[in-house]
């Protein structure tokens, strides 16, 4: 049977699929962390007698109230030796009283002189010091929490976790958890901030930080004698150590929620909720653009005050109702740039805080592949990669469980948009709402979504409409296995009479030696969700992905060897035809003890263009690619340094074929700590290429700056040269926050033509001075 042949391409994948789920379950594999999780470590949380006698926050956990708790201090190594305690001693206790939930943990070290301090700025990256990082399952479900963290100097680290952070396969701890992460669909939210407060000082016993988070902010079923779930994880950076308070498998991470601890003894008053955040805005704004030609025109008056609003209000206290009014970003960080060397769209994610909070609970599909919600089509026009911003009048969003269901509901109203130039019609304005339901059971959900755009007003016309709706699953198939399905159908006026449908499943295992992952999915011709991210259809897509991760005993400065393997193909939905495929081989990666890695990969690419496209286009020179089936080859070397060193670097070369040309690459980054305040990184990227119809080379060069003058008063730059759209362009922020990631934000934005080699042609320029302010009742 040959499962190219017609009406045969889905069950083979399928099949394919279901032999991995068999391939890898307790019947076949037998070893380490195949069996089921042992029974919750558990821990009680003491209630002070009022909240005068709560501890006094100053980062040394000496306070009465502290010493009537006795500590809970097991903690159990992941990361070198898998089970073993920690090496150094760790220390939590729980105290809460009508309002806050109070934590105060000490971080024992025997050279508290060594102890990593990298960073100081809200957010910033905890892998990469001494640090703890928490979990909170407030609704004791096994699968979704608040994630809190911060390090010697006292940062705030904050979060959200759904699904055990997996989404569609792929794990929080396998994507990473650094800033680059930040903005992308999926189910490890970092751009939740939440209002808390955090104090941590460097001891004689080594570290300490007392944690302070009203109970206000959290989400939760109330009533006597409540049991979250509770984990910390904490990093011994200069040994390279992680330990948990309850211990997870090595293949996962602090955010597989249901291997947390127990933390009983909760008593959960009712309890109201309102939070208002106003903003005021001033910006001056000029506006040379000759790249696009386009300039919004404001049409909303009401936008020209400048001011805006946004409300929180707790509905009950596992229920939130968000509004906001005449909604603004002026102070979201900038794109970072990106070289594309193919025919479809980049991603760029998302960074407005707005849509990132409970981010979630709204994802369905497959991340970066097919979402059928992507919060970026709200307020920014398709014009570019990264779109012209198009005002929000105003929206509101209710989220959170109610029962064993999460629940989320979106209702957004965009403004007509026009071209200030030509006068002529960007967009209309636009009516966007999202429905999304999901049931849990056990580890497992169920879910179902509904996506709306409907344009409103004058300049919308008739039938201006589009719809996606869609049914999904995640079944958690064995203790550490688990399979993630959907359906989903979209409608339009315009793409009747075709296949406008798309479907997916995916399966995914990992333990303490590997990872192993495959699915299929195709998307139909007139699959269409206007309010999501598809960057190409009419496609069956098979895919497998396999890590094999050994920790060698015999070379101790080997912390971990990581072969793997992947591979995915595109096939036409009419013709079976090949239209893509990527094949990825790495012969080895090997991790030291300290850190970083290096390693050889190899890749075989296939591509089919059906028509001419634009490798190509700056500087006045334009490379075409013809029609045609294309297979070349590249190999790599790679090497990373320990990213906790002062100094750290990055080498990348590749080397190979390019369609039927050739192709030479050689990527670098060197970044320098200058304490913990200063961080500096330099990059750049050159890709040589030769082909028959010409030659030529990008050149990415990006150079980022930060410094934290407190853990909450910093300054970033973000300077980018692109020789593909012709720009350098500068995004620098200020940001003096108070509460909750609000506060006093300057930014300042340029962006200059260089393609006659002149970088003082000046393209635009803005000046903004943003205020928020929470005000909490």
């Amino acid at each position: 049977m040959s499962c190219r042949s017609r009406g045969r391409v889905l069950a083979c994948p399928i099949l394919f699929v279901l032999l991995i789920a068999l391939l890898t379950s307790p019947l076949v594999a037998e070893g380490p962390g195949y069996a089921a999780d042992p029974e919750p470590i558990q821990l009680k949380a003491m209630r002070l007698s009022d909240e005068a006698s709560a501890p006094t926050l100053d980062g040394k956990v000496i306070d009465e109230a502290w010493l009537t708790v006795d500590p809970y201090a097991a903690f159990i190594q992941t990361d070198p030796l898998e089970g073993a305690p920690a090496s150094e001693r760790t220390e939590v206790r729980v105290l809460y009283d009508r309002a806050t939930l109070y934590i105060g943990v000490i971080c024992f070290d025997s050279e508290p002189g060594k102890i990593v301090v990298s960073q100081s700025r809200r957010d910033a990256d905890l892998t990469e010091t001494d640090a703890i990082i928490m979990v909170l399952d407030t609704f004791n479900d096994n699968q979704n929490a608040f994630v809190f963290g911060t390090n010697p100097l006292g940062i705030e680290y904050d979060g959200q976790v759904s699904g055990e952070g997996q989404t569609s396969g792929i794990s929080a701890n396998q994507s990473g958890t650094s800033g680059s992460q930040r903005g992308t669909l999926g189910s490890l939210n970092l751009n939740w901030d939440g209002d808390w407060r955090v104090k941590s000082a460097i001891t004689e016993r080594g570290w300490e930080a007392e944690i302070a988070i009203p109970l206000k902010t959290l989400r939760y079923p109330t009533g006597v004698n409540r049991t979250w779930g509770f984990n910390i994880k904490r990093y011994i950076r200069r040994k390279n150590e992680q330990v948990y308070l309850s211990p997870v498998l090595r293949g996962s991470d602090v955010y597989r929620v249901s291997s947390a601890a127990k933390l009983t003894g909760l008593d959960l008053p009712p309890r109201r909720d309102v939070k208002l955040t106003p903003y005021a805005l001033g910006a001056v704004n000029k506006d040379y653009t000759v790249a696009t030609d386009q300039v919004v025109r404001k049409v909303n008056p009401f936008r020209d005050r400048n001011v805006g609003l946004d409300v929180k209000w707790g509905v009950r206290p596992n229920l939130t109702a968000d509004f906001t009014v005449n909604t603004d970003f002026a102070q979201v960080e900038a794109d970072e740039e990106q070289v594309n060397l193919t025919r479809f769209d980049l991603f760029f994610p998302e960074k407005r805080p707005f849509f990132l909070e409970n981010a979630s609970i709204f994802q369905f599909g497959a991340p970066q592949q097919i979402d059928l919600f992507f919060s970026r089509r709200i307020g920014l026009s398709a014009t570019g990669s990264s779109g012209l911003p198009i005002d929000i009048i105003g929206g509101a969003r209710l989220s959170g469980k109610v029962g064993g269901y999460n629940i989320g509901m979106l209702n957004m109203q965009t403004d007509t948009a026009f071209d200030e130039r030509s006068g002529s019609l960007l967009t209309a304005a636009n009516n966007f709402g999202v429905f999304r339901v999901q049931r849990e059971v056990g580890r497992s959900n169920f879910g179902a979504i509904f996506v709306n755009r409907e344009g409103t007003g004058g300049t919308a016309g008739r039938d201006n409409y589009n719809r996606a709706y869609g049914l999904d699953t995640a079944v958690q198939v064995t203790t550490n296995s688990k399979l993630f399905a959907f359906v989903a159908r979209t409608d339009s006026p315009a793409a009747r009479g075709g296949a406008d449908h798309s479907e997916r499943v995916f399966y995914n295992f990992a333990n303490n030696l590997w990872q192993v992952s495959g699915g299929y999915s195709q998307v139909g011709d007139n699959f269409n969700p206007e309010v999501g991210y598809l960057p190409r259809r009419g496609y069956r897509r098979p895919e497998f992905r396999a890590f094999f991760q050994p920790q060698p005993k015999r070379w101790p400065w080997i912390r971990r060897i990581s072969p793997h393997v992947s591979y995915n193909a595109y096939y036409g939905m009419d013709d079976n035809l090949i239209q893509t495929s990527m094949g990825h081989f790495h012969f080895f990666e090997i991790q030291p003890k300290q850190g970083g890695r290096f390693g050889t990969f190899a890749e075989r690419y296939q591509d089919r263009p059906v028509a001419n496209f634009p490798v190509f286009n700056a500087g006045g020179k334009r490379v075409v690619i013809p029609p045609g089936l294309y297979t070349w080859h590249q190999i790599a070397n790679e090497y990373l340094s320990d990213p906790s060193a002062v100094v750290s670097t990055t080498v990348r070369w590749r080397h190979g074929g390019f369609y039927d040309g050739d192709f030479d690459a050689y990527e670098t980054t060197f970044s320098w700590r200058a304490g913990s305040r200063f961080l500096g990184t330099l990059g750049y990227t050159r890709q040589n290429i030769e082909l028959r119809y010409g030659d030529f080379h990008t050149d990415l060069v990006p150079v980022k700056l930060s410094y934290a003058f407190t853990t909450l008063a910093s300054v970033q730059a973000l300077v980018q040269y692109n020789n593909q759209s012709s720009l350098v362009s500068s995004n620098i922020r200020l940001a003096l926050l108070t509460r909750s990631g609000t506060g006093l934000f300057l930014v300042y934005n340029d962006r200059r033509d260089t393609t006659d080699f002149n970088p003082y042609e000046t393209l635009g320029r803005s000046f903004i001075v943003k205020y928020t302010r929470l005000f909490d009742f």
